[in-house]
């Protein structure tokens, strides 16, 4: 199966499929990359309340970007 059929497959699919192969991609491109992990890890045991975002702020964000 070439690049160009996989692309193909993939535009038919339902968009919550496409999600799920976006997911996919995005675990295969980081999952050796220590230094992604490394600060995935930080982020996910950093207890301090100061430093988290509501749901509306990660939004306003992510608008920015």
């Amino acid at each position: 199966m070439s690049v160009e059929d996989i692309k193909r497959s993939i535009a038919s699919l339902s968009p919550t499929e496409q999600g799920e192969v976006t997911a996919f991609l995005f675990h295969l491109r980081h999952a050796a990359n220590s230094d992604y992990q490394e600060r995935v890890d930080s982020r996910l045991s950093d207890r301090n309340p100061a430093h988290w975002l509501t749901p509306e702020a990660f939004e306003q964000q992510l608008d920015q970007k």
